[in-house]
């Protein structure tokens, strides 16, 4: 009699938490997020180097899941004129690289890629969008940059020197 009475006690007990768990919870408010973050990617070392003919050569790596990064997207505003630091970015012109195109090593780690701007300008503001393999996941947008023409003096002095 007593080892049934123990197996009620240790049921009653199980009963117990389940319905306090189904009446707590765990803590945790709103829905369950799915942790992306061995899927996800981001962009480092970015740069970009105009070259004489007009063209620009953007480089950068790709640093987590590079193998999920499908294509590339670069985006370019033609400046002429002052540069403004807290002017939105409004991209005049995109193009979309493909990844395979676009990596420099077998491991793709790092990429390289070559573009004329259509619009001119002496200097461009310019940044890349990753997008993921995955659908689900979002795009990874690096921060803003500028290049300048190759053409274009850059003045270092600011006092006519």
């Amino acid at each position: 009699m007593e080892r049934s009475s123990v197996c009620w006690k240790i049921l009653g007990a199980t009963v117990l938490l389940c319905a306090a768990l189904m009446l707590f919870g765990c803590g945790r408010k709103g829905a369950p997020v799915p942790d992306y973050s061995r899927d996800a990617f981001a962009f480092a070392d970015l740069q970009a180097e105009a070259a004489a003919d007009g063209a620009v050569t953007f480089s950068g790596r790709v640093t987590g899941a590079s193998q999920n990064l499908e294509y590339l997207v670069l985006e370019m505003q033609a400046v002429d004129g002052e540069l403004c630091e807290g002017c939105p970015f409004l991209a005049q012109e995109q193009q979309r690289v493909d990844s395979r195109d676009a990596w420099e090593n077998e491991t793709g780690s790092s990429f390289s890629f070559v573009y004329r701007p259509v619009f001119p300008g002496q200097a461009w503001r310019w940044r890349v969008v990753g997008h993921n393999l995955y659908s689900g996941l979002p795009d990874v947008t690096s921060p803003m940059q500028t290049v300048f023409a190759a053409s274009a003096p850059v003045s270092l002095f600011t006092d006519g020197e």
